[in-house]
């Protein structure tokens, strides 16, 4: 699909308004060219009800059309979903490749998974995609017979082959996805005794650039929608204890296909599973509260409606005026306003972090006997050690812990309530 180009086309149906299809339009040619689709076109069309042939008015389509040849386009991208009828009738009108918004979204997560279990995500929602367009796939054995009534019966026989063949192929990958998710549930239980923060908001708020240097990561971020699939977690800290681990994850977008929610849930495990959510929101963009709403949709959708959240203005530094942030402010009086590529921003975020999570550590003394001090570097690994001292054949510590880890050190020490104060480097 690269390096061609487009005529794209928004309906605007009567509880739309025009400027609302317009910047719809906008987001559906930065689609377009992440996957190097050159917009050489844009209509859009008003309209009380949507037919059920062509979606618009045929007169509409056949401007649509003259357009299509005059700009000598490859194709036309209308910002709906369309039918598997309206795609060929509306092909058949034009003589141009007809693409709808889910099938342009789906083919940008195609390029962009990497690991496994991406892939896999990635091909079972083009296979359910897929599924109902698989009518009319094979018309030319009417042309290669005569379009007899033979023919068409070979067709219609050699689709419903091809949709058995679809449907077992989901089958086989839904399994995999399921031993997958198994795995990364063993994974996720390892790592029980750390508190873990998602990152999370819609596609290219900076969320990648944020994530990269929170953590002092040296990766280096793309400047393009859902440049991140795979969930991709670091740790905040090395050198804290207990661990906070930060977890970048997928983007959303609006009109997000269900088939891709659906099938990346296993990776929005991640989301459902955190102690705090970090709502990053590029506060640059005029449409910043749709973009929330979404975001809010999606997690909800997936099961992450009630985690913790606090929403993060980012992008300050596109921001040339004050007045915005005094009206986010006092529109989110607990958000943060920062800018990803601050590095005083990133030091103040980890500052809160820290702070957050301090609330939820618990205080207390232990002492190891000598018989058990081959154990001591779980000490050492997952618990902040406010003191330390030995006595005899003893070891005391005064350490600072999540429950979970303090349950964990109880099989080989002895231990006391105490009262201290969390720290943080």
């Amino acid at each position: 699909m690269g390096h061609k180009s487009a005529i794209i086309v928004g309906v605007c149906s009567p509880e739309e308004s025009v400027e609302q299809i317009s910047n719809d339009l906008e987001e559906l040619a930065l689609l377009l060219e992440t996957l190097k689709v050159k917009v050489r076109g844009k209509v859009t069309q008003k309209r009380q009800r949507l037919t059920a042939r062509y979606l618009i008015g045929s007169g509409k389509l056949d401007e649509i059309r003259e357009l299509a040849e005059g700009q000598q386009v490859d194709m036309i991208v209308f910002d709906r979903s369309l039918t598997a009828l309206q795609v060929r009738n509306i092909e058949k009108r034009t003589c141009k490749d007809i693409f709808d918004r889910t099938g342009i979204i789906l083919e940008i997560f195609s390029r962009h998974a990497r690991s496994n279990q991406a892939k896999t995500q990635v091909e079972i929602a083009q296979l359910e995609y897929l599924l109902p367009r698989l009518t009319g796939a094979w018309t030319h054995f009417q042309r290669q017979a005569g379009g007899g009534v033979r023919s068409r019966g070979m067709g219609e026989k050699q689709i419903e082959i091809d949709r058995r063949r679809a449907r077992e192929k989901i089958a086989k990958l839904q399994t995999r996805l399921r031993q997958i998710r198994t795995e990364k549930q063993v994974q996720r239980k390892a790592r029980s005794g750390e508190f873990k923060v998602a990152l999370v908001g819609y596609t290219n708020s900076g969320k990648t650039t944020l994530m990269q240097n929170l953590t002092r990561s040296l990766e280096m971020a793309k400047d393009e929608l859902f440049a991140t699939l795979d969930t991709n977690i670091k740790v905040l800290d090395p050198k804290t204890h207990p661990k906070v681990l930060v977890s970048d994850t997928v983007g959303f977008i609006r009109n997000l296909p269900h088939s891709l929610i659906e099938s990346f849930k296993s990776t929005l495990d991640e989301v459902c599973y955190a102690d705090l959510l970090l709502h990053v929101v590029d506060a640059s963009h005029a449409r910043y509260k749709d973009h929330m709403i979404t975001t809010q949709q999606v997690l909800n959708e997936v099961g992450a409606g009630d985690v913790p959240m606090i929403v993060i203005f980012n992008k300050l530094d596109l921001i040339d005026h004050g007045s915005l942030q005094k009206v986010l402010k006092a529109a989110y009086p607990d958000s943060m306003q920062l800018s990803a590529r601050s590095s005083h921003d990133m030091k103040a975020l980890r500052r809160f972090i820290f702070d957050y999570f301090r609330k939820k550590l618990l205080t207390v003394d232990l002492w190891v006997s000598k018989s058990h001090f081959d154990k001591i570097s779980i000490i050492y690994q997952s618990c902040l050690i406010l003191s330390e001292e030995y006595e005899g054949d003893e070891a005391i510590f005064k350490v600072q812990a999540t429950a979970q880890i303090i349950e964990k050190i109880k099989q080989f020490a002895e231990m006391r309530s105490s009262n201290g104060s969390f720290e943080y480097r």
